[in-house]
């Protein structure tokens, strides 16, 4: 336990699994915290203590399932193993931490999802900026950047981040460390403090990249800082230098679409709304890839689409050229099925992570490019004529690993079994001596049953005894005087003979260095392998991009997406446009497609009503859905698609609380339309669903009533916007505001029964249905007809609201007069600013008047009014 203590010491922060035999232990404050997140049994050492010790365990070779399930909930675990054999060791076994693994440094495939990034990043907080650096120790991707305070929080939000690497707190300035914490908020991710220090070491960088990627950050000194302390961190989790992180680009913003996640959560891009399925989302039907590395490119893309057009029809003419080549498409699919991820292979191999197993897969990626070469040569590709030099690896190392390696490599080296014979003579040597003795071993049995006369007799091995010759108990008399006995069991008795002995060394000895020898051939075959990386990772990223490419096309050809027409414009025309999702859950033919058109000089903003259940939030997704993937590189659902470039994505759909925060419903719906109104440019895209609905009647209306006023005005940000609403209320702005124009769901009714046409039409609607909607439910119909009076009694009061003026500089005067229960969109005085009633009206001191002299100024205004 004092040996544990010392080691404990070392990594206060980690779980520290114990090797004791053939167990991982944990003990105190770490065993019963395992034992809580692991659901494992807590016992005790030293039972008989007046405290005795927690204590709990896993099997040494189950230890990887409870370690990855540590990690994906953002703890850290040090490896603690023996570092001698027991059976040689005098007194305490030496043991020492040989592995420190984290969710952000972790490089071996038992701990991460194949078809997605596992982020490390460092943060360099500085009173001007804030330095990034994201990395991938598990692909040798990092990126850099340098943020404005303002806009950190929600860039940090979207990078799905592992783990945080930051200054420690209490060697940052006050101010610099709560804007920090301010910054990272409630993201999720494993937070590892380290010394100040390390974010100043910026030679390190410098002395890893080469000179291309070292000029290509080298006006970015806070980033610079944060690489540095990123590097450190991994080179002190994996135990030496972390080489593979060699693959340096900027961290670039103005170049790609950019959402929040609050965007990604209402249009279900990766995972579904709670109580969904993972077919309720688009990456579920939109991820056709073969590979892990064509999957993790694919949602790269999907995560940040492109907003340059010249880049975005580069990809849609890739895509064009896959779908044209259906065959082609369909043999280089078929060649790179089960392909190894050639990525994280040459990540491994470069900070020498990897195993016997992992040269294998190297050694059959190489041998199996020559038939993914064939299968591209009659592809149109845009870029074919660099596939050759891009997937080109020197022949020498597959030539070497097909010379080395066994066809079926163990999974790790310290056993042997590694080396094809005769690649190394020496090793051959101890192979044969290994062999030879071991058949002389077998061949003991045979004839000491013939010299001593026992049948029974026979050879066996273990651990502790080595060698011997067992022999049962009624046997026992016929042992010879030469046998040595070495152990007793119930039934029988075990011996060795001097030549046993002699032999048995001599085995013994020679499978020890045979093992010793196949470790070293190991260690420089992948250091051999690793001067290869550079070329394994173009390779790789090549073949990352033209599975991607081809999985967009196999979606195109499945599901009938066509090529969007990318414009450097304010139009966004969908004809015949289609949910990807719904209709793929939906019976086929039974989706209903709709046209959408939006123009930022005509129709900057479209105001939908409708009934429930009509569709209108499908709608609003379709249209995101659509941008995103045509943005991203992908074709469309839809019949003719023409899209301007957007630069913002946002989306408020749907409803949910964050208690955790303690932000109610409305107040998460306020603040997603705040950023939004915050945020959003001529260029992007707003879809609104129900801005308003989560607090009283009027203060809703006039909320949402002033957002839309707000997105209209000159001085506003003026994006194109699809506004959903059952204020119906609103549809009178369209007399207002000249880019806005009234669209609706169609319905068709039936005597008291309602069919939804899912249909889109001009001009507004003047119900939401909400009472037939609520029968389909299966509300009781006593409980529907008391709301059918209850409706009827409310519109029969035709109370008329009046909405004061604008209180801004040359906002035109609005009096308009709504009525409820009748179509707002026709009220039942007309606006008529300049008409003399409406002087009078503002001229009238109703204090000083009698009821009987307002009776009778009411009266003399209906007679004038109906003369007209």
């Amino acid at each position: 336990m004092r040996q544990y203590g010392r080691v404990k010491e070392q990594y206060p922060d980690a779980f520290l699994f114990f090797r004791l035999g053939d167990f991982y232990e944990m003990f105190f404050e770490d065993a019963v915290r395992g034992a809580a997140l692991l659901g494992l049994t807590l016992t005790s050492r030293n039972k008989q203590d007046p405290e005795p010790i927690p204590m709990c365990g896993v099997p040494w070779h189950q230890r990887d399932a409870y370690v990855g399930r540590l990690l994906r909930l953002g703890h850290k675990v040090a490896i603690c193993d023996q570092l001698e054999d027991p059976s040689q060791a005098k007194g305490i076994v030496e043991r020492g931490v040989t592995e420190i693994l984290t969710p952000g440094s972790v490089v071996v495939d038992a701990f991460l999802d194949p078809a997605t990034n596992n982020f490390l990043a460092a943060l360099w907080p500085r009173p001007e900026r804030l330095g990034v650096c994201i990395a991938d120790a598990s692909t040798g991707e990092i990126e850099l950047g340098e943020l404005d305070w303002e806009e950190a929080p929600a860039i940090l939000a979207r990078l799905r981040v592992a783990e945080w690497v930051i200054p420690l707190g209490s060697e940052l300035e006050p101010p610099l460390a709560e804007r920090l914490e301010a910054s990272l908020g409630g993201l999720p991710g494993a937070r590892s403090p380290v010394p100040r220090a390390r974010f100043l070491e910026v030679d390190l960088p410098r002395r890893r990249w080469s000179p291309e990627s070292w000029a290509l950050a080298s006006d970015l000194p806070l980033a610079l800082g944060a690489a540095a302390a990123a590097l450190d961190y991994l080179d002190r989790a994996h135990g030496g230098a972390a080489l593979q992180l060699t693959r340096v680009e900027r961290l670039s913003e103005e170049a790609t679409l950019r959402y929040d996640l609050a965007t990604a959560r209402h249009l279900e891009l990766f995972h579904p709304q709670p109580g969904g399925e993972a077919r309720h989302t688009l990456w579920h039907h939109l991820n056709l890839c073969v590979t892990a590395l064509g999957a993790r490119r694919l949602r790269a893309w999907l995560e940040r689409p492109l907003a340059e057009a010249t880049a975005i029809r580069e990809r849609h003419a890739a895509v064009q050229a896959w779908i044209s080549s259906a065959i082609g498409r369909g043999a280089f699919r078929e060649a790179l099925k089960g392909f190894p991820d050639l990525e994280r292979l040459s990540a491994r191999l470069a900070c020498g992570k990897a195993t016997p197993r992992d040269l294998g897969a190297v050694r059959d990626a190489l041998d199996r490019v020559r038939a993914i070469l064939a299968a591209l040569s009659g592809l149109e590709h845009p870029a074919r004529v660099t596939f050759g030099e891009a997937l080109a690896v020197e022949p020498a190392l597959e030539e070497r690993l097909k010379r080395a390696l066994v066809d079926d490599p163990p999974p790790v080296s310290r056993e042997g079994g590694v080396i094809r014979s005769g690649y190394d003579g020496p090793r051959d040597e101890l192979d044969d001596l290994a062999h030879s003795g071991k058949r002389w071993i077998a061949e003991l049995e045979a004839a000491e049953r013939g010299r001593t006369g026992i049948s029974s007799l026979k050879v066996g091995y273990n651990r502790v005894f080595g060698y011997y010759l067992e022999v049962t108990r009624p046997h026992l008399d016929k042992v010879p005087a030469d046998y040595e006995r070495r152990q007793t069991l119930t039934g029988a008795e075990r011996f060795v003979t001097p030549a046993l002995k002699a032999k048995e060394g001599e085995v013994l000895s020679a499978e020890e260095r045979l093992r010793a020898r196949e470790h070293e051939l190991f260690a420089e075959l992948r250091e051999f392998a690793a001067g290869f990386v550079p070329g394994l990772q173009r390779a790789a990223s090549t073949l990352a991009a033209l599975d991607s490419e081809a999985a967009l096309a196999e979606a195109a050809a499945r599901y009938g997406w066509v090529r969007p027409e990318i414009q450097e414009s304010d139009r966004l025309t969908l004809d015949g446009a289609r949910h990807p999702v719904v209709e793929r859950l939906l019976p086929a033919g039974e989706f209903v497609p709709n046209d959408v058109l939006l123009d930022g000089a005509r129709r900057q903003i479209l105001l939908l009503t409708g009934p429930n259940m009509g569709g209108k939030s499908t709608y609003l997704r379709q249209v995101a859905l659509a941008v995103l993937l045509a943005q991203a590189g992908s074709f469309v659902p839809a019949a003719r698609a023409e899209i301007g470039l957007v630069d913002r994505l946002f989306t408020r759909v749907g409803a949910a609380d964050r208690l955790g925060a303690g932000q109610s419903t409305f107040m998460v719906e306020m603040s997603e339309t705040a950023d939004i109104l915050r945020s959003a440019t001529p260029r992007s895209l707003v879809l609104l669903d129900e801005v308003g609905r989560g607090t009283s009647t009027y203060d809703g209306l006039a909320l949402a009533w002033a957002v839309t006023e707000h997105l209209h005005a000159a001085a506003g940000p003026r994006p194109r916007t699809i506004f959903a609403t059952h204020y119906h209320e609103l549809t009178q702005l369209a007399q207002q505001l000249p880019r806005l124009v009234n669209v609706h769901v169609a319905v068709k009714e039936w005597g008291d029964q309602v069919v939804f046409l899912h249909q889109l039409a001009e001009g507004a609607a003047d119900r939401s249905y909400g009472i037939h909607v609520a029968r389909l439910a299966g509300l009781p119909e006593a409980l529907i007809e008391r709301a059918s009076e209850v409706l009827a009694e409310l519109e029969s009061e035709r109370t008329i609201e009046h909405l004061r003026p604008s209180a801004r500089k040359g906002r035109a005067t609005r009096g308009a007069r709504v009525e409820r229960g009748s179509d707002a969109s026709q009220p039942l005085l007309p606006l008529y600013p300049d008409h003399p009633v409406i002087d009078e009206l503002r001229r009238l001191e109703i204090d000083r008047m009698s009821p009987i002299e307002a009776l009778n100024r009411l009266a003399e205004w209906k007679r004038r009014l109906s003369g007209s």
